[in-house]
This record gives C-alpha cells, sequence and structure tokens, in this order.
C-alpha cells in the first residue's frame, strides 16, 4: 500500500501544482467535497442514479485534489488531516444516506453499511491514540476496497437490479472483519 501511496502522491502533485494557481486552500477543497457530495443525497433519493453517481465521483475526487494541493503548496498541517478524515466520513455517509434514501438498500442495511464502514477507521484511530503504533495497512478491506465495491454496484445497478444491495452486504460484511483483525493487532501490539 505505501508503495501505490507514494505511486498516488507523484502522480497528483501536479494537479495540486495547478489548483495552487486558483489561490484556494487545502481545506477548502475538503470542505468543497462535503458540500459537493449533499448533491448526491438528492439525487439518489430522486433515482437518478447516473446523476448521484456523478456527484459522488466529483466529490471523492475533490477529496483527492485537497492532499495534492496541501503537498504542492507545503501546506500540510495536523488540522487538515483532521479535516481530511472528517470529510471522507462525511462523504461515505452522504453516499450510503443517498443510497438509502432511494430505496436501493433497506434501512437496517444502511445502518449496518455506516456502522461497518466507520468500524475500521475508529479503531484505527484510538489504537494509534492508546498506543503511538501506527495501523496503516492493517486489514484487507480498506478505504479503497470499500468505495470500489460500492461503485462496481452502482454502476452494475444499471444492468442488474439489486448490485447495490449486495454490494452493501460485501462491503458491511469486510469491513466488521477488517475492524476484528485492527482490534487483534493492536492486542497483539500493547503490552499493557
Amino acid at each position: 500500500m505505501t508503495k501505490l501511496r507514494d505511486w498516488y502522491e507523484k502522480k497528483f502533485i501536479v494537479l495540486g501544482r495547478a489548483l495552487a494557481k486558483t489561490g484556494l486552500s487545502p481545506n477548502q477543497i475538503t470542505v468543497s467535497s462535503v458540500l459537493i457530495g449533499l448533491f448526491q443525497i438528492y439525487f439518489f433519493w430522486r433515482n437518478e442514479l447516473l446523476l448521484g453517481f456523478a456527484f459522488f465521483i466529483i466529490a471523492a475526487f475533490m477529496d483527492m485534489l485537497d492532499g495534492s494541493l496541501a503537498r504542492a503548496t507545503n501546506r500540510v498541517s495536523k488540522f487538515g488531516q483532521l479535516l481530511d478524515h472528517f470529510s471522507d466520513r462525511a462523504v461515505e455517509f452522504e453516499l450510503v444516506f443517498g443510497l438509502t434514501l432511494g430505496n436501493y438498500m433497506p434501512g437496517w442495511l444502511g445502518a449496518l453499511l455506516i456502522f461497518s464502514m466507520i468500524m475500521p477507521s475508529y479503531v484505527r484511530a484510538r489504537g494509534e491514540a492508546v498506543s503511538g503504533i501506527s495501523g496503516q495497512g492493517v486489514g484487507f478491506f480498506e478505504r479503497k476496497e470499500k468505495l470500489g465495491t460500492l461503485i462496481a454496484g452502482i454502476i452494475l445497478e444499471f444492468w442488474f437490479n439489486k448490485s447495490i444491495f449486495y454490494a452493501a452486504i460485501i462491503v458491511s460484511v469486510f469491513s466488521l472483519i477488517t475492524a476484528v483483525q485492527r482490534l487483534l493487532y493492536y492486542k497483539r501490539s500493547i503490552k499493557t
């Protein structure tokens, strides 16, 4: 995962430099991703799957740009990192909430999905806070896999009914497994 992250950061630094010319700050880009993500709720609720999906992709792309802009302008900050993690969870919630409102999945599954998507991040954050040991890369189903599975479900929904439903079940199960993997990692890592 570190190699993939290094490759991604090098490739997107060019976009960060271009975006720096606009005068926007990384935190402004981060907040805009959450605001743009609100549109996906509306369009998924209206069963306009293509438009909802488009606004999700735009919000996710904005989320990638904030870090690129921060690195390109040497404006990386601890608060920016915290805000970035907040916006990640907010855009994920907007996606799940919109899909639930649009009846692409029942409410119980939407609740389970958002809970299971948050738990690996929560376990990692608390584990790092109490131990000082990084949990990056621990677990087999991280954010990229979660969003990739949901994206595949949304795309397949255009041809196969209930694809989002099944993608949500897969993400729920594997995310909870990842949370348990992280718990076990910290159980072995923390001596007291």
